[in-house]
């Protein structure tokens, strides 16, 4: 009896460890894109219902806030790009990749239907957000395979942020300008508004895909958990891969009703915009280890630039959770 009862005491025990503990309150933080409304909706449909008290999704605003909340603990779950995942890592900061979901997204817009290629725009300025960010090294590793160089070749013209580049082409003040989605569609709009015509004149994944024989896509995007979730809470981790898997496939085929959706957890972005832009964004979820190869080639090619971009060395084992 004594035996049995002990027994049951140690189970219990076993019971209390943190691996199988209810987490207080979950938080799961975006930037605001279309996109991000694939995790909105695991808070909108309490998809973590049982193994967390409670669960908000909270937008991240700039890079200083998205580091901030993961080197605080504050944010359990991140939407952010790979590369800046990678990082992370790379700054001993543990985070553990669960997915890629967002694989392309930028595109060069501009005012001249008659443009189709990089060597259309020699000798002129090409808007660039961002100075040695994404866009600009893979719109610079893009224009190397065509033999051209940014800066001799086409005079980049940078400036601090992408709603500023869409401004400037839709007020007539510019004629090209790599943007990222959705920034890319709220230039479209306002141009319009405006009397602007504006045209998407390169989709840079078909680019990539031309240069390196490699399909239209690029892992750009994608999930990190903090490693204490990981190891404490797996069980929130299972439920996280298997519901934002089916929330990116609901957005991905439903676009409107994800735009209605995000309208309420992403207000600064317009409604009509986020439909809009949805046909323009690749989406598909990919476990972190079966998008690892990909991950690894896109690395390898922007390290012909700039290394720094995730972090000077490629990620180990441990950055890829574990399915």
């Amino acid at each position: 009896m004594g035996l049995a009862a002990g027994g049951l005491a140690l189970a219990g025990l076993a019971g209390c460890a943190p691996r199988s503990k209810t987490l207080e309150k979950l938080l799961i933080q975006a930037p605001a894109s279309p996109p991000s409304v694939a995790l909105a909706k695991l808070v909108h449909d309490r998809a973590f219902e049982g193994l967390a008290g409670s669960a908000e999704f909270a937008l991240w605003k700039d890079p200083d806030e998205l580091r901030g909340r993961i080197t605080g603990g504050q944010a359990h779950i991140s939407g952010l790009s790979v590369n800046v995942a990678a990082t992370l890592y790379n700054k001993g900061l543990g985070v553990k990749l669960t997915s890629v979901y967002i694989w392309g997204i930028l595109y060069v817009v501009s005012a001249d239907p008659n443009i189709r290629a990089w060597a259309d725009l020699k000798g002129q300025e090409l808007l660039i957000p961002f100075k040695g960010d994404l866009p600009d090294i893979l719109g610079q590793l893009l224009m190397q395979q065509r033999g051209l160089e940014l800066g001799k070749d086409i005079q980049p013209r940078y400036v601090s942020a992408a709603p500023e580049a869409a401004g400037l082409l839709a007020a007539g003040q510019a004629r090209h300008a790599i943007l990222s989605e959705p920034s890319a569609t709220l230039a479209f709009l306002k141009a319009k508004e405006a009397g602007v015509a504006l045209y998407r004149v390169i989709d840079m994944q078909k680019d990539w895909a031309a240069v390196t024989g490699r399909p239209a896509r690029l892992p750009m995007a994608g999930v990190v958990v903090l490693p204490g979730l990981a190891q404490d809470h797996p069980q929130i981790l299972q439920r996280l891969r298997a519901k934002h898997a089916e929330a990116v496939a609901w957005v991905r085929q439903n676009p409107a009703e994800a735009a209605r959706l995000g309208a309420t957890y992403i207000p600064t972005m317009p409604e009509a915009a986020m439909a809009a832009s949805m046909p323009y964004i690749q989406l598909e979820y990919v476990d972190a280890a079966a998008a690892r190869p990909e991950i690894e080639f896109f690395f390898q090619q922007l390290a012909r630039l700039s290394p720094a971009l995730y972090g000077n060395a490629l990620p180990d084992d441990k950055f890829y959770a574990a399915s």
